[in-house]
């Protein structure tokens, strides 16, 4: 009778384990509380969509990227002429680590995606300044919450920018 109620609670611990490995909520090092730590991971995979969902996607406008892409410097009267080609890429940035496929689905556009554009704007600089004509890419920007499906709580924040086009900015000296 032993052993048979020693195989019995090895087999109830092994699906206690098997359970807890599932859930996440053993980690990496065996630990209760790692789940905490990681919710998105399990311990065989950097990523399980099973475990987290990304939720609150919310648009908020145009925004300019902070690098100017090209610029055209010259001393007045003249006009300053900006034509290029320039291939400006998508981006997304999270405090977790969450798949490109899961935010991507989120906010309805491939976040890993670039997209080759022409541009081409003028500016009249005034007699005797020193003129500058900057190209900054222009993105439509989505902020999105991280969930942990098994605690429902949010676990991170994200932001996702696709890019449309560009925003020109000129100054005199």
């Amino acid at each position: 009778m032993r052993s048979t109620s020693s195989a019995v609670s090895r087999g109830a611990r092994a699906a206690t384990v098997a359970l807890a490995v599932l859930t996440g909520t053993l980690g990496m090092t065996g630990e209760a509380g790692a789940a905490s730590r990681t919710p998105c991971r399990s311990m065989r995979l950097d990523y399980n969509p099973a475990l987290c969902g990304i939720k609150s996607v919310k648009y908020h406008g145009l925004v300019q990227g902070k690098n100017s892409i090209a610029v055209v410097q010259g001393r007045g009267p003249m006009t300053l002429t900006l034509t290029a080609i320039e291939t400006v890429s998508n981006t997304r940035s999270t405090s977790i680590t969450v798949t490109a496929e899961a935010v991507s689905g989120a906010v309805g556009f491939d976040v890993t995606r670039s997209r080759t554009k022409s541009m081409a704007g003028s500016w009249d600089v005034p007699r005797g300044k020193f003129g500058t004509l900057n190209a900054y890419p222009l993105y439509k920007e989505y902020s999105f919450n991280v969930y942990s499906k098994i605690t429902g709580k949010s676990v991170g924040k994200g932001i996702a920018r696709k890019a449309v086009g560009y925003r020109y900015e000129h100054s005199a000296r």
